[in-house]
């Protein structure tokens, strides 16, 4: 947190932003588990991973539909 500090007092010093400050490093050190026991009690998974990858890669790859809309992501 140290140096975060430090880069915010520069940042307020030259009134230039930087790419790292306090704000940064405190969400680079925080913990990012959390618990998903309760979860397990009413989830219940409609097809196994192995079936999902499955039908993913038939789909997908195997045979793609051509009149389908596609989503692209980034």
């Amino acid at each position: 947190m140290f140096f975060g500090y430090m880069f915010d007092l520069f940042s307020l010093i030259s009134t230039k932003k930087t790419s790292i400050s306090s704000v940064r490093v405190k969400k680079f050190c925080a913990v990012t588990q959390f618990d998903a026991s309760k979860v397990h009690y009413s989830f219940n998974a409609p097809y196994t991973l192995k079936e999902g990858v499955d039908k993913t890669l038939e789909h997908e790859f195997i045979n793609p539909k051509k009149d389908e809309i596609l989503f692209f992501s980034e």
